[in-house]
Formats: structure tokens, C-alpha cells, sequence
């Protein structure tokens, strides 16, 4: 409880990135994993704030696809820097590989690592 009565909700941890977050960033790591990209990471198009051309709905659009696209990199590097097995956890439910031996807990262990982690390195 706080100081004014309320109860606090069970789910949220001060400082710690939501589950629900955490999994929509992890489905579009998927998809970006599963894309054949070879731009050598330079833009497609760049963001300018102009008075003709783009509208301002096109601009705020490209910036929220580059937020998720930085989100989707951090995601990389953390799941990147999970142990093997973890990794391995990761790749059989979201890349649809392998799965490895005591699949179930070392999904909840890389998940529960990945949330450590995300929240730390992603903005929320």
C-alpha cells in the first residue's frame, strides 16, 4: 500500500520493463530476424522536418519505426548475450528453431534475464 491507502498493483515493479513490452519487442525481433537485409545499416529515407513534401504524420511515423528498429538492435545484443542454452530457449519460441532439453525453464530464465536486461538498455 502507499501512503494514501491505494494498493499498488501486483504486476508493476518499480524500474523493471512490462512483460507485455518486453514480448512485443521480442515478436518484432522476430520478424526482423526473419527479413534478408542487406542495407549495411544506412536509412532508406531520413527524417526531415520540412514545410512541404512529407506531412508531419509521415515524419512522426519514420520516427517511431526508427525507435523500434533501435529497440529491435538492443534486443538483439541482449538476447545475443544470454547463455547459449538460454539463447537457444529464445530462438525455439520465437524463430521457431530447436528447442533444447528443460525447454520450459530456460525460456522463463532467458524471459525473466531479457526483462532484467531490457530494462536497463530500452526505453520504455
Amino acid at each position: 500500500m502507499d501512503t494514501v491507502g491505494n494498493q499498488k498493483s501486483l504486476t508493476y515493479r518499480e524500474g523493471i520493463m512490462d512483460i507485455n513490452r518486453v514480448k512485443f519487442i521480442l515478436e518484432d525481433w522476430a520478424l526482423y530476424m526473419k527479413v534478408d537485409n542487406h542495407k549495411l545499416g544506412y536509412p532508406s529515407k531520413s527524417i526531415l522536418i520540412n514545410s512541404g513534401g512529407e506531412s508531419s504524420n509521415e515524419v512522426f511515423e519514420q520516427m517511431i519505426d526508427d525507435m523500434d528498429f533501435n529497440n529491435v538492435q538492443a534486443m538483439d545484443a541482449i538476447i545475443d548475450s544470454l547463455e547459449p542454452l538460454q539463447k537457444q530457449a529464445i530462438y525455439a519460441r520465437y524463430l521457431k528453431e530447436k528447442k533444447p532439453v528443460e525447454y520450459t525453464r530456460l525460456l522463463s530464465l532467458a524471459i525473466d534475464n531479457i526483462i532484467t536486461m531490457a530494462s536497463r538498455r530500452i526505453p520504455a
